[in-house]
């Protein structure tokens, strides 16, 4: 009796964050009717999401298989640590270097961010790999 031969499932990474930078677009769109200003913040805010999940997206899955575990561990800790420093770093220089900023456009937009990326996951189903 042959084994069926499970296949490995790739991460859309491209349609994800395809899918996140028209939600920024739109968010921003949407709080530019208020002022210039407040569709800049915005945009800025669902940036501060969305490059350091990138970036944590790309170090997370760059290992897979089971022999690789000890890698994929290590990297999960590794890229999780440098995503929360990213996203300090990123908002204390906005804080800082940016001086006119609309603060309720760019937290708004990062809150937004944060609690829809878990939906996201019903909306892109990762692919097998042929």
């Amino acid at each position: 009796m042959p084994r069926a031969k499970k296949r490995i499932t790739r991460l859309p990474f491209y349609q994800w964050l395809a899918i996140e930078l028209s939600l920024i677009a739109l968010l921003s769109f949407g709080w530019s009717f208020e002022n210039r200003l407040a569709g800049y913040s915005a945009f800025i805010g669902g940036l501060i999401y969305v490059i350091p999940n990138a970036y944590f997206a790309h170090r997370m899955f760059r290992f897979e298989g089971a022999r690789q575990a000890r890698l994929v561990v290590g990297n999960m800790f590794r890229a999780e640590s440098i995503k929360l420093a990213l996203t300090a770093v990123f908002f204390a220089a906005v804080f800082i270097l940016i001086e006119p900023i609309h603060v309720s456009a760019l937290l708004f937009t990062f809150a937004v961010m944060v609690a829809l990326s878990p939906l996201l996951r019903w909306f892109i189903r990762p692919q097998p790999q042929r």
